[in-house]
């Protein structure tokens, strides 16, 4: 709660650069790590649902709190403004990392070097 007043009391111009995924992707994605780990944990439903007749989505739920980004960009925004924020698709720095840091670079004012042929996607 403390590090985006003492980052901006350091420098205003700080540019943050913040990677987010799909949170549905994100959630199941903490699911099946600790699944690994715990095979007895409830059902990845029963752990996200309230009630699923409505669909209720259960928030206290630590994987998806994680994954409500608002909940934790607004007390960064009270310090930084958005232009000063980057947010990078953590998807598409998968299937297009060079694309990704295209972005990144020119958001920081950095020369392009980053390219396609930095790259080499292995299928395995």
């Amino acid at each position: 709660k403390e590090a985006p007043a003492r980052i901006s009391s350091m420098s205003k111009g700080t540019k943050l650069i913040v990677v987010v995924r799909d949170p549905v992707t994100r959630a199941i994605s903490d699911y099946t790590q600790t699944l690994s780990k715990k095979p007895d944990i409830p059902t990845f439903e029963s752990l996200t649902f309230k009630n699923r007749t409505t669909g209720l989505i259960d928030t206290s739920w630590s994987a998806i709190q994680i994954g409500i980004y608002a909940k934790h960009l607004e007390n960064w925004l009270l310090y930084f403004p958005i232009g000063q924020i980057l947010f990078v698709s953590g998807e598409r720095l998968i299937s297009d990392p060079a694309g990704e840091l295209g972005r990144v670079q020119d958001f920081l004012g950095l020369k392009g070097i980053i390219t396609d042929k930095h790259f080499y996607f292995n299928k395995t």
